[in-house]
């Protein structure tokens, strides 16, 4: 089971007090959504951005929470359970002081993963390929915040062998903090591009910020960089004689540890490529569609390979084999007609919106019909407009069917679109752009922007009106 202990134990760990005595009560598992509450948890009252998790007590109480941690003396002591309350200054910092003690009561390998763009999909692909050997626990939907991973640690369970913490951050000491709280023994940096560039001076802050997960990395433990990426490389050569972490490569240049090689692409059936993984080669299919994923893959597998040694190259390759996108990741839909819609509607910026227009070459050359639907990138700062303009003038560049665009931002990637002579229109909002792109007439719809755009609800109304 994941996290469990006594009420007297929460006050010992957390330094809170019972505002009132009562039967011995334990929890099992942690949780801050009170809808989320099955029996028997502990729910932590957590302050959000439009409301207290105080608010939420008596749902909790009433859907079998078995305790509450709560910040109010008073609302414990009017609440319908008070012996059931614990109260301490700071739920969150509460939070973090469970999750860093229960972390430490754990003997197991802990993989933690960064970057400006795959991070999420590199996360779950180590997820995939560590099952093959044996049961752990990593960061589900978006889990990868102050909020996300102290509640990830929480659930790994004394039975798990292994865990992958994603860690993302939009400010400075975001990913200092999270390091030092997962404490991980092999830490993996994706690829570093503009992204949140609005909290920093220069892309140089960002490299920064992401380098901050080797403060938390065990003595001795490993670095995972990409060889490609020469910020990344630049940054560790500046660094390397303050660090005993052992660094180790993915790429495509001789020198990697993972190298990757003769990257084909296969319409909609996904990509091949030869992998040579630590001396050995294996030539890899993966059901995932972009050339890029070739370097996700090779990321992944060396992260885990430098976690668990005992790790096969054949539980590897079965756990390439069987992988799938996640939801909202370059994920593949079926409409009734016999069109097709690919969700990548999670989250953008400059490199990721690049990488899907990319696979919209690449489909093109296998003489589908393209269909766009861009929202805005998010969180771009000063450069937001050069950004989206260069978006615009690649995606106008293959010609699509049409471009729909969502967002004020998203004006530039009409301007671009019309200047090549491409159909395009602003979608105003997600549910009229997603009405519009019913009408038109596509073999492959592509749907991307930042999550705070909303295409995701785009998404949901084409697939409930017209999917198969």
């Amino acid at each position: 089971m994941s996290i469990g202990l006594s009420k007297n134990q929460v006050c010992e760990i957390t330094g809170g007090i019972s505002v009132q005595d009562g039967a011995r009560l334990n929890f099992e598992r942690i949780e801050y959504d009170s809808r989320e509450i099955r029996g028997g948890e502990m729910f932590i009252a957590l302050k959000g951005a439009q409301s207290h998790g105080h608010d939420h007590i008596e749902m909790a109480l009433s859907r079998g929470a078995a305790l509450c941690l709560v910040e109010d003396e008073q609302i414990a002591k009017n609440s319908s359970h008070p012996d059931r309350m614990v109260v301490v200054r700071d739920t969150l910092q509460a939070f973090w002081t469970l999750a860093k003690w229960w972390r430490r009561e754990l003997a197991l390998p802990v993989l933690a993963v960064t970057g400006s763009v795959g991070k999420t999909t590199i996360k779950e692909l180590a997820a995939a390929l560590l099952l093959k050997w044996n049961k752990g626990a990593y960061s589900q939907k978006s889990h990868n915040n102050h909020v996300g991973v102290p509640y990830t640690i929480c659930r790994i369970s004394r039975e798990h062998r292994w865990a992958v913490l994603e860690m993302g951050m939009n400010h400075a000491g975001e990913i200092s903090n999270l390091t030092r709280l997962g404490e991980p023994d092999v830490a993996l940096i994706s690829l570093i591009a503009p992204a949140h560039i609005e909290s920093f001076a220069s892309i140089d802050g960002i490299v920064d910020a992401k380098f901050e997960i080797l403060e938390g990395l065990k003595p001795g433990g490993s670095i995972i960089l990409n060889h490609d990426d020469v910020r990344q490389v630049a940054k560790w050569n500046s660094i390397r004689g303050a660090t005993n972490a052992q660094v180790r490569f993915f790429g495509s240049s001789e020198e990697c540890d993972a190298r990757i090689s003769n990257v084909r692409a296969f319409g909609l059936e996904g990509i091949e490529f030869d992998l040579r993984l630590l001396g050995e080669d294996l030539p890899v299919t993966l059901r995932m569609l972009g050339k890029h994923n070739a370097y996700s893959a090779a990321a992944a597998a060396l992260a885990v390979k430098a976690l668990v040694p005992e790790i096969t190259n054949d539980q590897i390759m079965a756990g390439l084999t069987d992988f799938k996108a996640p939801l909202m990741r370059l994920a593949m839909k079926h409409l009734k007609s016999g069109k097709r819609l690919i969700d990548d509607s999670y989250n953008a910026n400059p490199a990721s919106m690049g990488a899907l227009l990319d696979i919209a070459a690449d489909l093109k050359q296998e003489n589908l019909r393209i269909g766009l639907l861009l929202g805005d990138m998010l969180e771009l700062g000063a450069e937001a407009e050069q950004f989206h303009r260069e978006v615009g003038e690649k995606a106008a560049a293959l010609k699509p069917q049409f471009l729909i665009a969502v967002g004020p931002n998203s004006k530039y990637y009409v301007e671009a679109a019309e200047k090549q002579g491409v159909r395009a229109v602003d979608g105003v909002t997600p549910e009229a752009a997603a009405q519009l792109a019913r009408k038109l007439d596509f073999d492959i719809l592509l749907v991307k922007a930042s999550r705070g755009i909303g295409l995701d609800r785009a998404v949901k109304i084409i697939f409930e009106r017209d999917g198969a």
